[in-house]
């Protein structure tokens, strides 16, 4: 169970026995003094940026490190506890913060929304409570200055957000091409991505040939804190960072650049729910981070926007290679794990999802001359993954991936209905915004299908005579393994464990009763299977609670456990069952029932199983 947390900032200090302090872990976090633990610093932009820079400015500054600091150190779960009615994935964190504008920050609405956009973000409930700044903290502790504005910045359009990455690449060409001058915001980490931040810029200086200015941002914290790598809030410390140079040169907003596969990021597992699918450039994230922003500067509008929601990746790397950027690409980095696990000369694992994304992507623009296979430790499509998450995301990407493609609008709407309704709920044309999206996820799933195909028949021959590695992307899909989902994967692996083990340990004694029964599977289960949890969790339905026998949350997987002791049992289970498939689908859980049935007092067992399994969602096994 992960504990609430308390941050205490800026040497805030609370009595032992506050209220506050209840049930809490307690942390402080510090940007300034001898005590600093949050480091902010931001390099190469004039002396007029503090002139600029308003004392709630620096406070948004402020808390938005703060948050990306505790984010970055409140380690999640990924369990269900027993005693608990939420996820330890959801994580609760209170923060006490001096400001020096108390009377904005402490608006009701200004605190709920900056709540809102925190919990959207990360699926993680957040509290604030602000306090007014007693400290005289020269300013000249955050900032470093190394050159002079050029005033033909001032008034940009758009500030633009520069991560290194293909997008933000493609983005700052586009805005180059169409005569822009471009101001290039960028948030450093660590010091990997620093240089090739750096490296890409001159590079980018030197093709696209117009005025440039980059702000590289320094913004990290202490080791010792801990570490959480999902990092769900850093795109609104991003943003912040937008906000706070889009105000020193005088911009009209912040401009971000990421595909709409990207930006939607439409679950590619049923276990990927909430904000475990990232938002970090999400539509309604970015809506309602402009209209935070637009409060904090006194203006009536702060667009942060993202006009590449249209596109998909392998559109992205056709406009850079198409304005003569093509070279660029091989500075860009799109690793999940960079800093961690590339080599001196390899900068993608080629097991996360952002190197399939972007090798596959390559192939289908035909650009695989600037992005070498050598520059992946591990070859995307041939490559041996170790069991669990890499094996599972070379699977469901696929999946996914051609389900979008083969789909129809009305299968889109009504498998993903929320999130499209979610992404266009802030846009003036609600259903075209909708059809182009969808259009959008069709083209990348076109695209995805087409590069596999190719890439099948390509390594045909390592396939038929097995030179290829049976855990390879290429090699599990020709087992087939993309055509089920895994939450069936994993109700067939506990089906394969009662099945061997339930036999064997009621082979004396038969279960006396129902709750019986569930120990003994309990204990089978455990064994194998420690994600399961038992009883949990409630789940409201009409005017009662109700609960399945196992859940596993991460793929919305119920169990419901039956035993058939005599003839007479068969109708209320069969009832039973039928009312627990109504309840479960209503709430968008699947379900597997297993049915012990020892006396095989079921004699047809394809007639009992199959109308079960012909419900969405839904499965039945029995063991004897």
């Amino acid at each position: 169970m992960i504990r609430p947390r308390l941050f205490l900032c800026s040497g805030v200090t609370v009595p032992p026995k506050d209220p506050l302090r209840s049930g809490r872990v307690v942390v402080d976090l510090a940007t300034t003094g001898t005590d600093a633990n949050v480091h902010v610093r931001l390099f190469d932009l004039a002396e007029t940026f503090l002139q600029l820079l308003s004392p709630r400015q620096e406070d948004a500054l402020e808390i938005a490190a703060y948050v990306y600091a505790a984010d970055c150190a409140t380690k999640r779960g990924g369990q269900w506890d027993n005693s608990e009615t939420t996820e330890p994935w959801r994580r609760d964190m209170t923060f006490i913060i001096p400001v020096r504008d108390l009377a904005f920050w402490d608006q009701d609405e200004v605190k709920q929304l900056l709540a809102h956009v925190l919990q959207f973000l990360s699926d993680d409930t957040f509290t604030f409570e602000f306090r007014q700044d007693a400290r005289h903290t020269p300013r000249q502790q955050y900032f470093e200055f190394s050159e002079s504005l050029n005033w033909e910045f001032e008034g940009v359009d758009r500030v633009l957000m520069f991560s290194g990455g293909l997008d933000s690449l493609a983005g700052a060409i586009d805005t180059a091409a169409a005569g822009g001058n471009l101001v290039l915001v960028s948030h450093r980490p660590v010091s990997t991505q620093s240089s090739r931040q750096t490296d890409l810029f001159e590079q980018l200086r030197n093709t696209a040939r117009r005025p440039m200015i980059h702000v590289p941002v320094w913004i990290n914290k202490d080791e010792r804190l801990g570490r959480e790598p999902s990092q769900r809030t850093r795109s609104f410390l991003y943003a912040t960072l937008g906000m706070v140079v889009a105000a020193s040169v005088k911009a009209e907003g912040v401009r971000f650049f990421e595909n709409g596969v990207v930006s939607l990021n439409l679950p590619v597992a049923d276990e990927v729910i909430g904000a475990r699918a990232s938002r970090t450039t999400h539509p309604h994230a970015l809506t309602m981070i402009g209209r935070l922003f637009a409060r904090v500067l006194g203006r009536e509008a702060f667009p942060v926007d993202n006009p590449y929601l249209p596109k998909t990746k392998k559109e992205v790397i056709e406009t850079i290679v198409s304005n003569g950027g093509g070279g660029l690409i091989a500075y860009t980095c799109s690793c999940a794990h960079q800093g961690i696990f590339q080599s001196g000369t390899q900068w993608h694992c080629g097991v996360c999802s952002q190197c399939i994304d972007r090798r596959i992507a390559m192939l289908a623009a035909g650009a695989e001359v600037h992005d070498p296979d050598t520059d992946y430790v591990i070859d995307v499509f041939t490559g041996p993954r170790k069991e669990g998450y890499e094996r599972n995301m070379a699977v469901q990407y696929v999946r996914h991936a051609t389900e979008l493609g083969r789909m129809s609008e009305p299968q889109f709407v009504q498998k993903f209905n929320t999130h499209i309704t979610r992404a266009v709920r802030d846009f003036p044309r609600q259903a075209e915004a909708a059809r182009e999206l969808i259009r959008t996820h069709k083209r990348h799933g076109e695209a995805v299908q087409g590069v596999i195909e190719r890439q099948l028949a390509r390594q045909a021959g390592g396939l038929l005579n097995g030179r290829l590695a049976q855990s390879s992307m290429l090699a599990l899909i020709g087992s087939r393994e993309h055509l089920v989902p895994s939450w069936t994967q994993y109700a067939e692996r506990v089906t394969v464990l009662l099945r061997a083990g339930l036999p064997i340990a009621c082979r004396s004694h038969k279960p006396k009763d129902e709750p019986h029964l569930q120990e003994v599977c309990d204990g089978i289960l455990k064994a194998q299977h420690d994600d399961l949890v038992r009883e949990f969790p409630f789940m409201r339905w009409g005017s009662g609670l109700t609960k399945p026998d196992w859940s596993v949350e991460e793929r919305t997987l119920w169990i419901e456990l039956k035993y058939v002791r005599k003839k007479t049992d068969l109708r209320p289970i069969s009832e039973d069952i039928a009312a627990d498939i109504t309840k479960y689908g209503d709430n968008g859980r699947h379900c597997l029932f297993v049915v012990y049935d020892p006396g095989h007092l079921i004699t047809d067992e394809k007639a009992f199983s199959e109308p079960i399994g012909r419900r969405e969602g839904m499965l039945a096994r029995l063991i004897r």
